[in-house]
């Protein structure tokens, strides 16, 4: 019950307040300039990615499996009534996607398969609902290639998982996201200034599906 609490009430109210870094935004915006259509949006979180959806996206599907995250992100899409893109909402989790194969023009990732318990069944989740010649765009961070940083990766991430909500620092996210059979065009990975590394470590990419 404690355990529910912290989740729904208290770590949405974090998630907020450290997704506000200026640093994200060009991120954000760079990223999502790539996407179009029907977008699927997994781990929706309090909805900091809808200001940087361009024009070309038709729909946002946002995916979340926190009911705690809702209040907040009706709140900031209320208050960006500028943004003229229809939200449909589902409280459900991204190892089991409630949508029939080819659904999806466009599937989001920002800061989400580090939390997921099931990391290979979200991916392959991911692949089966995007269209053929779908794009699956994702920011993530995870391990470092540098031996020290994994180290302190490796010796925080148990007691990290509690207080990020389940978050893991160390997952090799180019690895798994490269093991589905998909294209990948574009990858980027940097330390994000400004953070101490052992949390700083992303990977920005795109990765689309064949015909």
């Amino acid at each position: 019950m404690a355990r529910n609490w912290y989740s729904q009430k208290v770590f949405p109210k974090l998630l907020q307040w450290s997704m506000k870094q200026a640093a994200f935004g060009p991120l954000r915006e760079s990223l999502l300039a790539q996407a179009s259509g029907a977008v699927l949006e997994i781990g929706f979180g309090t909805g900091a990615n809808v200001p940087y959806y361009p024009r070309a996206v038709e729909s946002i599907t946002a995916l979340d499996p926190n009911p705690g995250m809702l209040p907040i992100a009706r709140s900031q899409i209320s208050h960006k009534q500028h943004v003229p893109i229809q939200v449909r909402w589902i409280i459900a989790s991204g190892e089991t996607l409630p949508f029939l194969t080819h659904s999806f023009d466009s599937v989001v990732s920002t800061m989400t398969l580090c939390s997921v318990p099931k990391i290979s069944f979200v991916i392959q989740e991911i692949h089966r609902v995007l269209k053929p010649k779908g794009k699956f765009l994702f920011l993530e961070h995870g391990r470092s290639p540098d031996p020290w940083v994994r180290r302190w990766q490796d010796l925080l991430t148990p007691f990290w998982k509690h207080l990020g909500n389940g978050c893991h620092l160390n997952r090799p996210m180019a690895e798994l996201i490269q093991s589905q059979s998909w294209a990948v065009p574009s990858l980027k990975t940097f330390y994000l200034p400004g953070v101490p590394k052992a949390f700083a470590y992303f990977y920005q990419g795109c990765a689309m599906k064949g015909e």
